[in-house]
């Protein structure tokens, strides 16, 4: 195995066989230091998932002069902040949409207010990209998990994370909006 200097001169090289020892040299440690806060141990692999994603996607940037490891738990805090926050977010649509749900025996108005309200909730998600839209219903109609959800398209688990922010934040426009 190689020094971790020289394991991050190769990853900024595009070395992915560096990227896997780094990887293996510090998935354990950073598992720890994840899944305290998240409490979860999916949630814990998706963030070092994405995590190692972005530290792939700006291999550049990196310094071997630096420490990776505060790099690297860095950008792990930052993404399970990140997901914490749109958890939040996607709990709020959630929470306006059951506004309108309905609990009684459905009287006329009833009726037609849920007509109105699945209307809405069918136009909100026409106006979604067809992503956004792809994931939106795999995720939130369907209740795939984001690794179910992302095997469906074939798109990565931080693909369907992004698609989802993006997803609920135009929604949340669209029920704002009107």
């Amino acid at each position: 195995m190689h020094a971790e200097k020289e394991l991050v001169t190769l990853l900024r090289l595009g070395d992915s066989d560096a990227l896997s020892q780094l990887y293996f040299l510090h998935v354990k440690p950073l598992s720890y230091f994840i899944l305290k806060p998240a409490k979860s141990t999916v949630l814990t692999e998706d963030v070092i998932h994405d995590a190692f994603i972005k530290i792939w996607d700006h291999r550049s940037w990196l310094d071997p002069e630096r420490s990776f490891k505060s790099y690297l738990y860095t950008i792990a805090r930052r993404t399970l902040i990140n997901l914490f926050d749109r958890m939040h977010r996607e709990e709020d649509v959630l929470t306006e949409i059951k506004k309108y749900e309905i609990t009684d025996p459905l009287s006329t108005d009833q009726i037609l207010l849920a007509k109105e309200t699945n209307k809405l909730l069918n136009d909100a998600i026409i106006s979604l990209s067809p992503g956004c839209r792809k994931v939106f219903i795999q995720y939130r109609i369907n209740g795939l998990s984001h690794k179910q959800a992302a095997m469906v398209p074939g798109v990565s688990e931080s693909t369907v994370n992004n698609q989802m922010g993006k997803a609920l934040k135009k929604m949340k426009n669209f029920y704002t909006g009107l």
